[in-house]
């Protein structure tokens, strides 16, 4: 029934916009999916006590509710796929495509602006991602948005270098697009399968649903090795070489040095010899350094972000640092707009001063 609510779309993109609740990432996909995995191996240690495997009949007859670890493993697959989608509508808003705006009707545009929520968010939440290929699909789109020579198949059957393996076998794939059918029929029907006699009825024991989670795991780690390494600069939440999440802000203030170096060159076009700087350039580049370094310290010492349940620090400090480098930014494009001065092919970090 049709309810005057606000739209399903702007109420997920508002929930996960918050900088300090913001979960829609493949980092929060992967950690979830370990957590579960995690949690089926404790479970089978129980029933290995409770249950030993000499007294099951074969096949198993156990907890049934072993077999809905499927529906979270499905849901980390869900959640992986629609927040890089999200990555990628952020990063490179051309590579929408009509479809996405399917959703956007004259109600839900003026819920977006009154809610304050990005069209990119809008089209993450709206995005049906039902099946494998669907989940597939979208990993396509984004590599090929941005790199014509990836490829999302080709991403999950590349070499791991931690095993010299594939990091999925072609014979995988078939138990990958099983994980959707089964999760459907789980959760949408009670036939045979269900309520059969117990020969019949389909179901996991705890070692397949350890061993089809820790397939999901490789699947999603296969595709983020490829982000990680192919993905451009500045693309969002991407995962170090070690699977982590990287610092974007530590990325961005590694760069800084790099446009105060631009920014110190350009002066020099205005000073009589062309190659002395604006003497006051470096007095204020070396005051913002300053107030840089005391903000810093103030965020990562004040009581008030001591915050249990959040991360408050790591939204600030981004902040902090992404204002310093869009204003640097801004005087390289600005400046160079209108005195048509090109920016220097090969920009170099300044020597120490």
């Amino acid at each position: 029934m049709p309810t005057n609510g606000p739209h399903f779309a702007v109420v997920f993109a508002e929930r996960y916009e918050s900088p300090v609740d913001n979960y829609l990432n493949a980092w929060t996909a992967i950690y979830r999916l370990e957590e579960l995995i995690g949690d089926a191996k404790t479970l089978k240690g129980y029933f290995d006590t409770v249950i030993p495997e000499d007294t099951r009949w074969y096949p198993w007859v156990g907890a049934e509710i072993i077999s809905y670890y499927v529906i979270g493993f499905v849901t980390c697959l869900e959640w992986h796929a629609r927040s890089r989608l999200v990555d990628l509508l952020s990063f490179k808003p051309s590579a929408a495509k009509s479809d996405d705006l399917r959703v956007l009707k004259d109600k839900v545009i003026l819920e977006m602006l009154k809610n304050n929520v990005t069209i990119a968010s809008i089209v993450g939440a709206a995005t049906n991602i039902s099946s494998f290929e669907d989940y597939m699909a979208v990993f396509s789109r984004i590599f090929s948005a941005l790199d014509t020579k990836l490829d999302a198949f080709k991403a999950i059957k590349a070499e791991c270098a931690d095993t010299g393996k594939p990091w999925i076998e072609e014979c995988e794939i078939k138990q990958l697009e099983y994980l959707y059918s089964f999760r459907n029929e789980l959760v949408h029907e009670i036939g045979i399968n269900r309520v059969g006699h117990w020969n019949v009825r389909e179901r996991w024991d705890p070692d397949e649903a350890i061993r089809t989670g820790e397939l999901v795991h490789r699947m999603m780690r296969a595709i983020e090795a490829s982000i990680t390494a192919k993905m451009p600069p500045g693309f969002p939440n991407i995962l170090g070489a070690d699977g982590f999440p990287a610092s974007e802000w530590q990325r961005l203030r590694q760069e800084l040095p790099i446009l105060e170096a631009e920014v110190a060159r350009i002066t020099t076009v205005f000073t009589e010899e062309k190659i002395e700087r604006d003497e006051n350039w470096q007095p204020a580049n070396a005051a913002a350094a300053d107030y840089l370094d005391k903000e810093l310290h103030f965020i990562d010492n004040a009581s008030m972000f001591h915050y249990r349940y959040g991360d408050m620090r790591e939204p600030l400090r981004l902040a902090l640092i992404k204002s310093r480098h869009a204003y640097l930014k801004s005087i390289i494009k600005i400046v160079g707009s209108v005195w048509a001065i090109d920016a220097t092919d090969n920009p170099v970090m300044p020597e120490h001063e």
